[in-house]
């Protein structure tokens, strides 16, 4: 039994009838397919001692849909106490099949458990009846500038210009300005502000001459 009072064969019921038709391309429906997914996720794990936490580009679909989609639902598992079941059972309880680092649900689900713990704060969010715990979007887009500055990955560099157009002034700056000076990363953001509010439009070729002055000015890296 869950602690949402639920028996897992309940919960794979209801993942079985999300996932009847197979995952949507819609970016949009498929953020509200995600957000269905997380919170039987969160409601399965709870029953057994563990908290369930949306990260990555799962996040992003969830703070920002139709801007993203990801090729699976990245979460981190904890334990929150110690008399817990062992994590796979409950994988197992909801049909999925171990592959590798993912977990497997049919053709389409792919579930990802990244290594803990959470990097920042969380919230709650409702899908319906039910809820899960999601990173904060000053999280995944302080995420996505380090790994566009110091990675180098272009498309962080699209995704991060995409959040702060959706999140406009709803972001905790003093926040996210702390945590990019401790991963030396300020200057991605200030950088990727300026391309978002130029007239020129946002190309491969633009980001990566980002990336180079960026790293002109920071020669340590």
């Amino acid at each position: 039994m869950t602690a949402s009072g639920q028996p897992l064969s309940e919960l794979q019921a209801s993942l079985g009838r999300i996932l009847e038709a197979g995952l949507e391309e819609d970016p949009i429906q498929h953020a509200r397919q995600v957000a269905e997914i997380a919170s039987i996720l969160h409601a399965a794990f709870a029953g057994s001692g563990f908290v369930v936490t949306l990260v990555g580009g799962s996040a992003i679909e969830i703070h920002a849909p139709g801007i993203y989609r990801s090729g699976d639902l990245d979460v981190v598992v904890e334990r929150v106490r110690q008399d817990t079941a062992h994590r796979d059972h409950v994988f197992e309880g909801l049909g999925f099949i171990r592959e590798g680092r993912h977990w497997r649900r049919g053709q389409d689900l792919f579930v990802e458990v990244v290594v803990g713990p959470v990097s920042g704060p969380t919230e709650d969010v409702r899908a319906g009846d039910s809820s899960f715990r999601v990173v904060k979007k000053e999280v995944v887009l302080r995420d996505r500038l380090v790994g566009f500055k110091h990675w180098k990955h272009t498309a962080y560099g699209q995704q991060a210009i995409d959040m702060l157009a959706a999140f406009g002034d709803e972001l905790e700056l003093s926040w996210l300005e702390g945590e990019l000076k401790r991963e030396d990363s300020l200057d991605a953001l200030h950088a990727l502000q300026l391309v978002a509010n130029s007239s020129q439009p946002v190309t491969e070729q633009s980001l990566r001459a980002v990336i180079e002055q960026l790293h002109r000015r920071d020669p340590g890296h």
